[in-house]
């Protein structure tokens, strides 16, 4: 008489469909647009570094998640204005309502065109925000370098 031993591995508990969490760019932005409520509130006042704190960590946390989304091409445009040289500091209520606003008619539409982005981003340097701090400067040696020859 031979004895078989058979081992049964656990079975593991898995559907056979995966479920997939699809992260929208769009429920990110409704995310901070409390932040950005506030810190039109507190801007000028201390209160404003923890608003000014969240609303840029949630900017981060949308281009880790959503690279490539047109609305997180709206949301680094502001996030490159106010982490440059901490310049959140620097912007009053009423740009921070304007973003606000901006942001707010944004996200009650399902999807943004290439257009749209555009005019969204130029919308918020018409309000006051730097959307270009990381500029190059190029000096002009035209005059130096003709005087060399």
């Amino acid at each position: 008489m031979t004895v078989q031993l058979i081992y049964k591995l656990p079975e593991i508990a898995m559907s056979k469909e995966q479920t997939v969490l699809e992260v929208d760019a769009a429920e990110i932005t409704k995310s901070f647009l409390e932040d950005l409520q506030k810190l039109s509130y507190y801007s000028g006042e201390p209160m404003a570094a923890i608003y000014a704190d969240s609303l840029l960590r949630k900017m981060r946390d949308m281009l880790d998640r959503c690279i490539g989304d047109p609305y997180t091409e709206v949301v680094m445009a502001l996030h490159d204005a106010l982490a440059f040289q901490n310049r959140w500091i620097d912007y009053t209520k009423e740009q921070y309502q304007g973003a606000y606003e901006l942001f707010l008619s944004l996200v009650n539409r399902k999807q943004i065109s290439n257009e749209e982005v555009e005019d969204s981003i130029l919308a918020l340097d018409d309000i006051g925000f730097n959307i270009m701090p990381f500029g190059v400067q190029i000096e002009d040696n035209i005059e130096e370098d003709e005087t060399d020859i």
